[in-house]
């Protein structure tokens, strides 16, 4: 016999869970939350039936570990990756998991702990080097983090990761030609590393080089959907003051997400500026400001905008508005001033 069960939940929607009951075997796949009876996940259920049968497999539970991990439940994955190192405690791949429990929840001495650890015992293993690195790079200290990157390179010197995370060294250290070096060599291993493109687009960008257009338009074929990647070459295109492109992008970008406050600022930006289309720059500001009441930069822009089209009662509010979520932004303060003493700025 099935059972209908009803429940209205306030905030969304109405959910029916069909629960059979008729065996007892059945009542241990469900838990109840709040009255409302939920299945456990195929996958976890299945982990759970391996480890009644097997209560003694360290892989089992290292297993179920990585499931609550990837789920966010960082105490029962702990609990469980315990109860592997408790039975076989010299499982290189435990110690990973266990580093990455320590990374998420900020313990990261305990985390370097667990991957020195992992090292000692299978001194191949370049993910724990790698993750290593990344640690070193977390706290600044590029030195070691180098060092750690060089270890994975001598033992894989196709690793992708490897030149991905030299590049990050080298692009917190300032030196964007090796930056640029290292991140190119990355995606010569894998040409589908996304964030490596993003880097080289960022990199390239920055010293106006027009490589950078291409490099974001490589992420986007490996992400199309990535507001990330769309907005970064917006912004390239307008850095160039290739207009149309950049609206292009940004029009783009807002049909991925349209509650992209940047972007429609920069649409205002570009058709303030570059073209001289106020009505347009207004309206666009003020997409940015329903989307973020409290976005000064868009009011004083939307003030500036008033202003120039001699809408001063208009502006005044902007800036008003600006200093009222601000007091300390100085360029609104500094036209309210300049106003009130009857002095007109262009």
């Amino acid at each position: 016999m099935k059972i209908k069960i009803p429940f209205t939940l306030i905030a969304l929607t109405l959910i029916i869970f069909i629960v059979s009951c008729t065996n007892n075997s059945k009542k241990n796949e469900t838990k109840t939350v709040d009255s409302v009876l939920v299945k456990t996940p195929a996958e976890l259920k299945s982990l759970n039936d391996q480890l009644v049968a097997n209560p003694k497999n360290a892989d089992l539970y290292s297993k179920r570990a990585q499931y609550y991990f990837d789920h966010k439940d960082y105490n029962s994955s702990m609990a469980d990756i315990t109860k592997a190192m408790d039975i076989d405690s010299s499982k290189a791949e435990y110690y990973l998991t266990l580093s990455d429990i320590y990374f998420v929840t900020n313990l990261t001495s305990k985390s370097k702990t667990a991957l020195e650890k992992c090292i000692k015992l299978d001194d191949k293993n370049t993910i724990a080097m790698l993750k290593l690195a990344e640690l070193f790079l977390y706290v600044r200290k590029y030195k070691e983090s180098i060092e750690y990157i060089n270890m994975a390179l001598k033992i894989d010197q196709y690793n992708a990761k490897a030149y991905f995370m030299k590049g990050m060294n080298y692009k917190e250290l300032k030196d964007t030609a090796k930056a640029i070096s290292s991140m190119q060599t990355a995606v010569e291993q894998d040409q589908k590393y996304y964030n490596a493109y993003i880097q080289l687009g960022i990199l390239c960008a920055a010293q106006r080089n027009s490589l950078a257009v291409q490099y974001y338009k490589n992420a986007i074929k490996i992400k199309p959907q990535s507001t990330e990647a769309w907005y970064d070459l917006g912004k390239c295109y307008q850095d160039m003051e290739s207009w149309s492109n950049a609206i292009a992008s940004y029009n783009t970008l807002l049909k991925i997400d349209g509650a992209n406050k940047y972007a429609h600022y920069n649409l205002g930006v570009i058709n303030y500026l570059a073209l001289k289309k106020y009505p347009e720059a207004i309206e666009q500001y003020t997409q940015a400001i329903n989307i973020d009441p409290k976005y000064t930069e868009a009011y004083y822009a939307r003030g500036i905008c008033h202003k120039d089209m001699h809408k001063l009662k208009d502006a005044v509010k902007d800036f008003v508005a600006c200093t009222s979520i601000n007091p300390d932004f100085e360029p609104a303060k500094l036209e309210l001033k300049e106003m009130n003493n009857g002095v007109e700025v262009h």
